[in-house]
């Protein structure tokens, strides 16, 4: 048999609700620390360094990109009127981060978004190439409407309600 690894399953979680009054997209995603630090260097170079994190470190860059590449919404949006007139895909700020004691690691990111129109895709392939048994998570909530999608490497993108 091939190589050891720690554990046989991978679950990343992530929430995400767009709040009205402040045209932002906020959210949190939840990785195991140890599998985040693998599939962004997977060269184990990071192993243990996001204990150690704050918000200036080159480091918290990296997570940043590595999140935006691989949680991404495409949403419709009005760029010149009140209607749909271009696809926009997400750019989410990485605006803090805290490691947890049960090896976790909670990433908090936003964005603005002045209108969110159907069609809402996402995809949430994270930690998906380094760990092919990954299942991701993901809670969205629109207005007092919440939908929980989940994301297996066979399926990484969904198409979100906004009822």
């Amino acid at each position: 048999m091939g190589g050891v690894s720690a554990h046989e399953f991978y679950f990343a979680y992530a929430e995400l609700s767009y709040n009205e009054f402040t045209n932002n997209l906020e959210g949190t995603l939840i990785f195991s620390t140890h599998d985040l630090e693998k599939a962004i260097e997977p060269n184990g170079s990071l192993i243990g360094l996001f204990d150690k994190l704050d918000e200036s470190s080159p480091t918290t860059r990296l997570i940043e990109a590595y999140l935006n590449e691989h949680f991404k919404l495409s949403y419709g949006c009005a760029l010149d009127s009140n209607a749909v007139d271009v696809i926009c895909i997400s750019s989410f700020t990485l605006e803090g981060l805290v490691t947890q004691l049960n090896g976790t690691i909670e990433c908090y990111i936003s964005m603005p978004v002045n209108a969110l129109y159907a069609p809402v895709y996402c995809q949430f392939n994270a930690l998906m190439e380094q760990f092919p048994l990954q299942q991701n998570k993901l809670t969205f909530t629109y207005r007092q409407h919440k939908e929980t999608v989940n994301f297996i490497a066979i399926d990484t993108q969904h198409t979100l309600k906004l009822q």
